[in-house]
């Protein structure tokens, strides 16, 4: 059997298995999501404010804070959108699933964009917009705290959505490809 294309390479450059890495996480952080309506979106264990809505607009705001403004150095506007009233990123508004489907798609499509000319040589080591009194993180510092990020939500969004409809399992079934993954 073939395997996914969110899979990381079986051999490869540093870049390219950091690269996959990410995308797997990606995929199987969205599969868990994937398919909900609103209130099930909304739905939270009794003993945490997390909900699977609540990650995919918390996971969308990182996506932009990472690769848009601190790598591309562009405005970001996922995560402004996301803070500008003061609400919590975490708290679902609306009433639209597809419209938080949205928010977590676009912004990881275009942070995948950005993750593409990563994989050149040396795109890695360059310094980042981040600023810590003049010392600057690298783009591999950054890449490596969204794998961080997205292996703990998706520990999260297991518990999630197990206890919303029984939805298990490791990694996505490996037919299944994110919105956000190119089609050929």
């Amino acid at each position: 059997m073939k395997e996914p294309l969110w899979e990381p390479p079986l051999a490869g450059t540093e870049a390219q298995h950091l690269s996959g890495m990410l995308d797997r996480l990606r995929a199987t952080f969205r599969y868990k999501a994937d398919g909900l309506g609103i209130e099930q979106l909304r739905f939270r264990l009794a003993s945490s404010a997390l909900s699977l809505g609540g990650l995919l607009q918390h996971l969308a705001a990182v996506e932009d804070e990472k690769f848009i403004w601190l790598i591309a150095r562009r405005k970001p506007e996922t995560l402004l959108a996301l803070t500008a009233d003061g609400t919590d990123q975490f708290q679902v508004v609306g009433e639209d699933p597809a419209a938080v489907y949205r928010i977590y798609d676009r912004a990881v499509a275009a942070s995948r964009e950005i993750q593409l000319e990563l994989l050149e040589p040396g795109a890695l080591e360059k310094p980042s917009a981040l600023d810590f009194g003049g010392e600057h993180p690298s783009i591999r510092r950054l890449v490596c705290d969204v794998i961080e990020e997205y292996g703990r939500h998706a520990g999260h969004a297991d518990l999630l959505r197990e206890a919303l409809d029984g939805r298990v399992g490791e990694d996505p079934p490996w037919d299944y490809l994110p919105p956000w993954y190119p089609r050929s």
